[in-house]
């Protein structure tokens, strides 16, 4: 899936670009016309680049290694393989250009390390790419695979990693245009390795399935590892011991959330129900969330209803929950009555995100990680140019 930040990017022009003021000029928007250079720091020789996405019509496709977009035919029938539109690089520490010469939305750039990836069409008046997916029956499991995503239309360049999905071979970027140099960082050597030895370790220690999350190819080498929201295994009870501390605490304490642009609301706890004074819940009440809720921040009681002051309550107590920080001294202010130093403190929390943040300062860990204090450093891991004259990705640390 993309980023939560990836997709409002591509669904919506230029959301965060500056409102410019009567009378200035905005700089030039991005003309079709960008070199994208793809980077092989990997150590590998063998090493392939897909670049997919959505033309500006809304039609799903690859840029192929001429720069041109190529549009996906609809086949008759389910799981056809799509064309093969991969870009084979050079040896390690060489560079390939890729000229952009059509817009791209919605996409991301992959790469796979010794063999190609697998990629898929299914019909329809639009046909649909079916890409590697977070199974052991997906014909892409033992591929080493990668992806940061973007989105490059006439308002800018944004593009961004993520860890939402998956953590796995390090990618980084660079841009140069209207906007300055920018860069965005990659994992350091060995994170890949230490999150997953640091799942495994967490499941001994509280037999929870964290080590469901890693995958690794048929010698044990690691070759990603996943966020739980496609584990496949139920976390099941997990959080229920926490959960009953939290809503116990708030039958008695009140809970104020600032959602930092649309007001300020108080809550307490009755019935099971936490209810925040004039805050339309939008008929979905804030009753105890599931696993699956937490971390997804996307179900149940924390389902996104979008940009109204109820979705950017549920964002910000996703990112509580995720983090554990209701119970803390200075947790019944959300969520600037507590500091990162503090997330990730109990026993009971998003392991996944607390081991991908001792290697990552940027880069989401799940969908709401862009909450914090107010006045916070972002931690989303993008850049974004209005007018780019380079594009650069590398694999590898």
């Amino acid at each position: 899936m993309l980023s939560r930040r990836t997709f409002l990017a591509a669904t919506a022009t230029a959301l965060t670009a500056p409102a410019w003021l009567p009378g200035l000029v905005a700089p030039a928007a991005a003309d079709a016309n960008l070199p994208l250079t793809l980077q092989n720091n990997s150590g590998s020789d063998t090493v392939y680049a897909y670049i997919s996405g959505s033309d500006s019509t809304g039609w799903p496709g690859f840029v192929a290694a001429d720069g041109s977009f190529q549009q996906l035919p609809s086949p008759s029938s389910n799981l056809t393989p799509a064309p093969d539109y991969s870009i084979a690089l050079g040896p390690s520490g060489t560079s390939t250009t890729v000229p952009l010469s059509e817009y791209v939305i919605g996409g991301r750039v992959w790469f796979s390390v010794g063999q190609k990836i697998q990629f898929f069409v299914n019909p329809g008046t639009v046909p649909g790419l079916v890409q590697p997916g977070f199974t052991t029956s997906d014909p892409n499991w033992q591929t080493n695979w990668t992806f940061c995503e973007f989105t490059y239309n006439s308002a800018n360049l944004y593009a961004n990693i993520s860890y939402v999905d998956l953590v796995a071979s390090p990618i980084s970027m660079q841009s140069t245009g209207s906007a300055g140099n920018q860069s965005v960082s990659p994992l350091p050597n060995g994170a890949l390795s230490s999150i997953a030895s640091g799942l495994v370790a967490q499941h001994a220690s509280d037999g929870a399935p964290w080590d469901t999350l890693v995958a690794t190819d048929s010698s044990g080498t690691v070759l990603r590892v996943m966020a739980p929201t496609h584990s496949t295994v139920d976390f099941g009870d997990y959080w229920t011991s926490y959960l009953d501390q939290v809503w116990n605490r708030f039958a008695g304490t009140t809970l104020t959330v600032d959602t930092q642009s649309l007001g300020v609301f108080s809550g307490t706890v009755s019935g099971g129900v936490l209810s925040f004074a004039g805050l339309n819940d939008d008929g979905v009440a804030f009753t105890v969330p599931s696993a699956a809720d937490i971390f997804s921040c996307n179900s149940g009681p924390l389902y996104n209803s979008g940009g109204d002051a109820r979705g950017a309550v549920a964002a910000r107590l996703a990112a509580a929950l995720n983090r554990s920080t209701l119970l803390l001294a200075g947790g019944e202010n959300q969520p600037s009555g507590v500091t990162p130093a503090q997330y990730y403190t109990d026993a009971t929390t998003n392991h996944y995100a607390r081991l991908v943040h001792q290697y990552a300062s940027i880069g989401y860990a799940f969908p709401y990680d862009d909450v914090g204090p107010t006045g916070s450093a972002p931690v989303d891991g993008h850049l974004q140019d209005a007018a780019p004259t380079s594009w650069t990705v590398s694999l590898g640390s």
